[in-house]
């Protein structure tokens, strides 16, 4: 299995830019570009909890669990 983050998705659908979320959150605009990029290997709870009450939503909407395709298989 794979998580994927869906902040490019949640940005886009409530019309936010990375640059709107890094001054409403205080995090770093590196760390939001990498996030929504899906260029980072781990998250803080903290960033989590900044996140999910800037965009106004829980943590099951920013992190996804995607299964991997099997090997061989289409």
């Amino acid at each position: 299995m794979a998580i994927r983050v869906r902040l490019r998705d949640l940005l886009e659908k409530r019309g936010m830019a990375q640059t709107e979320l890094q001054a409403r959150s205080g995090l770093g605009y590196s760390t939001i570009n990498a996030l929504y990029h899906e260029k980072t290997e781990r998250i803080e709870f903290a960033t989590l909890e900044k996140l999910c009450e800037v965009l106004a939503c829980d943590v099951g909407e920013i992190l996804e669990r995607v299964p991997e395709k099997k090997r061989g298989r289409p």
